[in-house]
């Protein structure tokens, strides 16, 4: 009976060296599985934060920020560029015709403009030129309206409309914002001095 009871024990023995060994085999994959997620779920999580950073709207240059120089037509075709009004404080506006918020801008524009001579004030509007054109009829705008260009906005991080720019006598950008009356045009004006 002695030897029927070694023969068990030994039996027993090996088979759980056997388990244990399965077991161990089986806690290794897991944990090189584990670790393999790990890594691909790391992977995509940088996909996927680039992928949004597309989608972020931008947030507008900031101050001490070099203006971008561009070159656009006006209403009439001629040639206007950031370049002709050196040495000269600039106020630029980003506008949309189809914006309500700018619709009720262009007058507080017109008189900010009478009222400003030594501040060129330049439109940079998202319309077609017949629309251009009919804003500065109906509105009596007498400073120049020039047509959008994507790449310029791009350039100016605009965030959306209307948005300005106080752009300095040295061609750098002094302020910028959202503005929805002429309060608050004169105030960003004021934060360049």
């Amino acid at each position: 009976m002695e030897a029927g009871t070694q023969w068990w024990a030994a039996m027993s023995t090996d088979k759980t060296d056997k388990l244990l060994l399965l077991l161990m085999g089986i806690v290794i994959l897991l944990m090189v599985m584990n670790l393999g997620l790990f890594l691909r779920m790391n992977q995509l999580q940088s996909q996927v934060i680039q992928a949004l950073q597309s989608f972020q709207r931008p947030t507008g240059l900031t101050a001490g920020t070099q203006a971008p120089p561009f070159s656009l037509a006006d209403v009439n075709g001629k040639t206007v560029s950031l370049q002709d009004f050196s040495g000269q404080r600039v106020l630029l506006a980003f506008s949309a015709t189809a914006c309500p918020a700018c619709q009720q801008m262009y007058p507080a524009l017109r008189r900010f403009h009478e009222s400003h001579p030594d501040i060129a004030l330049l439109m940079i509007s998202r319309g077609s030129s017949e629309e251009n054109r009919r804003l500065v009829q109906n509105e009596g705008l007498t400073f120049p309206i020039l047509a959008w260009e994507d790449d310029v906005v791009k350039a100016y991080q605009v965030p959306g409309t209307p948005y300005f720019y106080v752009v300095d006598d040295q061609g750098v950008i002094a302020a910028q914002g959202f503005a929805n009356s002429l309060e608050q045009l004169e105030e960003m004006v004021k934060a360049d001095r």
